[in-house]
């Protein structure tokens, strides 16, 4: 066995680490069983409780993977789809935005110039009018531009400029979005 080889650094509080295990049990009986639509105003009200910041008229499916609330802020009249899963880091949602079903907004990483590869958090930011498309994943540190179109199963490692169509995999521009 080769002892030059490095440990591995876990940087990640000890606080954080026990906040998030608090969340798991108590999303697992006060947020995931209210599926119905119905329930919607319970579970912004559960996410607020641990320190998300969401908008009025906003949508949160039971199934989306939140591992850290705290660290969530949504704007207002947009949804997070079933099956969304998000990341430790931050994530901004801007006001009218849709992620779609099964998107994954992978808001941390690990530094890849260490052999530890300690975990580093990021953030994502989707602006104002976005639409995440099915199955999208956005890499940490990405800002989607306002009125931007991300097609679904794309991968986006790149910033999106506002008020254009990108896709496929890593995501690239397809054209610009015009509303008439």
């Amino acid at each position: 066995m080769n002892d030059n080889i490095p440990k591995y650094v876990d940087n990640i509080s000890k606080v954080d680490k026990f906040k998030r295990l608090i969340w798991r049990m108590a999303s697992l009986f006060l947020f995931k069983p209210f599926s119905l639509p119905f329930f919607n105003f319970w579970r912004i009200f559960i996410l607020k409780c641990f320190g998300a910041k969401i908008g009025k008229g906003s949508i949160v499916y039971s199934d989306v993977y939140i591992p850290s609330p705290w660290n969530l802020v949504i704007g207002i009249e947009s949804c997070v789809g079933p099956e969304v899963k998000l990341h430790i880091g931050k994530t901004i949602i801007g006001n009218k935005v849709t992620i779609s079903q099964r998107s994954y907004l992978c808001s941390a990483t690990h530094e890849t110039t260490s052999l530890n590869t300690p975990f580093v958090s990021g953030c994502i930011i989707i602006d104002d009018y976005s639409w995440i498309a099915a199955e999208v994943f956005i890499m940490t540190n990405i800002t989607i531009g306002k009125g931007a179109i991300v097609g679904a199963r794309a991968a986006v490692f790149k910033n999106v400029e506002p008020w254009t169509i990108v896709g496929g995999n890593p995501a690239k521009f397809i054209k610009k979005r015009i509303i008439k």
